[in-house]
């Protein structure tokens, strides 16, 4: 199945979401040793039991346009090298309709995209191997011989000046800067991902 499920920790949503925004903890001597310090982003807990989105109208001002479907198998591959915002990107997605998959790096993160063909791409900028920026022009390029689309967003951990063109210019077509809310996350792919399920309702008809 698409749909990849991690075991949760000991503890509750709201545990986990409490001690995301905080400061990282001192890095462990294993941790240092492979040199990574984890970089956790605010993302709020979903409602015990959320109401489904009201879908952005393509077109609309503030408002993704929806791009065509690329007829693949999975609506969403979350690109994340981060163990907290994997669990929490998880989640928060486990309580939306859609199918998804994590990728732990911009590396794994086409190896996913050929794969699978996702209909949208959730890609963090920093990441090892290969960041966000080099992954999307990646799949671009891959693109131009294929004349498919894929929908990515750019996550940012920081919401610096220059962020949203960079990621523009990269080729990915929307961008969320950290800290991201949960109901900002369900609209922006409801606003893309909504109108994908009923193109493809419309030709089964």
């Amino acid at each position: 199945a698409a749909r990849q499920r991690r075991a949760a920790p000991p503890c509750s949503f709201a545990d986990l979401a409490a001690a995301i925004g905080a400061e990282a903890p001192a890095a462990s001597a294993e941790e240092a040793t492979a040199g990574r310090r984890a970089q956790i982003s605010t993302l709020e807990p979903p409602p015990s039991d959320p109401a489904p989105s009201e879908p952005a109208q393509a077109g609309q001002e503030g408002h993704p346009v929806a791009i065509p479907d690329a007829g693949g198998d999975l609506d969403i591959l979350v690109a994340e090298d981060n163990d907290v915002n994997q669990l929490v990107f998880t989640k928060i997605l486990e309580t939306t309709r859609y199918s998804f998959k994590i990728a732990g790096d911009g590396r794994q993160a086409l190896v996913e995209w050929r794969a699978h063909k996702p209909a949208l791409i959730l890609m963090d900028i920093s990441m090892p191997e290969m960041n966000g920026y080099e992954a999307t022009r990646a799949i671009r390029e891959a693109e131009v011989e294929t004349g498919e689309h894929v929908v990515i967003v750019g996550v940012t951990a920081h919401a610096l000046k220059g962020d949203r063109e960079s990621c523009l210019e990269a080729g990915m077509d929307d961008y969320l800067p950290k800290p991201v809310s949960v109901e900002k996350l369900r609209h922006t792919l409801d606003g893309y991902l909504l109108q994908r399920t009923r193109q493809r309702k419309s030709d089964v008809a």
